[in-house]
């Protein structure tokens, strides 16, 4: 008998949750057919393996992989191991918008280069502590309570992926076609530089490129302009001092990313978050309270 795709057939149930973990998942919503999710979903494969294209690029989904499908990225499934059994976590797309949750843009940088990554056994046990809280949370009625519990535990479990990333070995980085090491060294001059320079120009001389090239590269090997890619960085900065350091003032947390005026940097923030630092500093606060 057909039994419909939980992420297909619990829609409802993600919309009404915000968040909703599925557990023992042994299949793809569409075999061999483009599926696109319309949700965040982060998929920890606990055995087998997938092999499928993500944005047309292919990828092998094996144990103790770990994995964010961005809503409105496709995914087409090839084939699955017969154990294969992964854990779902399906954040509705709407809600993180709403809660403003604040993603690490390196973990959205480097998923673009490298769609999964590998755990350990020791930070899987990590992983599915955090998993069995998300979920525990998820069935709490008081929906005021259940989303602010759920929106820094989400946040703490997605900061922790983003350090397992960042301590996996890029050994493969050499392997990369050019561009995409062009596009994973833009990345790192982002972090170095970020406070000096906000100019495609000024990122494009630190590889000999002219910026006309460097800004096609980049946009055609991410799908993002460099220019929104160095605001997400910044920005995604702000909200996490806004949100962690009550003590700084906005002027203050403005001239330590790099910004002169107060208001050079709220039209940025704004440009980028649809809502001014202090407004997103406000909405941080009450969640908290």
């Amino acid at each position: 008998m057909y039994t419909p795709h939980p992420l297909i057939a619990q829609s409802q149930l993600i919309h009404e949750r915000h968040i909703v973990v599925f557990e023992h998942v042994d299949g793809m919503p569409n075999s061999g057919e483009p599926w696109v999710s319309p949700e965040l979903v982060v998929a920890i494969c606990k055995k087998g393996w997938l092999r499928a294209r993500y944005d047309m690029r292919p990828v092998t989904f094996a144990a103790n992989d770990v994995t964010i499908i961005y809503p409105d990225h496709a995914i087409v499934p090839k084939e699955w191991s017969q154990d294969y059994d992964v854990t779902l976590i399906a954040v509705s797309s709407k809600w993180a918008k709403q809660q403003h949750l604040v993603f690490p843009v390196r973990h959205i940088f480097e998923h673009i280069l490298y769609p999964d990554f590998h755990i350990t056994n020791e930070q899987m046990a990590m992983v599915e502590h955090m998993v069995k809280v998300i979920s525990d949370i998820s069935s709490i009625r008081d929906e005021q309570v259940r989303d602010d519990l759920l929106r820094h535990q989400m946040e703490n479990l997605i900061h922790l992926l983003d350090y397992f990333r960042s301590a996996e070995p890029k050994s493969a980085l050499n392997t990369l076609p050019s561009t995409k090491r062009i596009a994973y060294r833009f990345y790192q001059d982002i972090v170095t530089y970020y406070k000096q320079s906000r100019e495609t120009k000024f990122y494009a001389d630190k590889q000999n490129l002219t910026a006309k090239y460097f800004g096609t590269t980049i946009y055609e090997t991410t799908g993002v302009h460099v220019s929104d890619w160095i605001a997400r960085y910044i920005v995604s900065k702000a909200k996490i001092l806004l949100i962690n350091r009550p003590d700084l003032t906005i002027s203050q947390i403005a001239r330590s990313l790099g910004f002169d005026e107060l208001s050079d940097f709220g039209r940025y923030f704004k440009r980028q978050a649809g809502i001014s630092p202090a407004h997103f500093r406000q909405i941080a606060s009450a969640g908290t309270e």
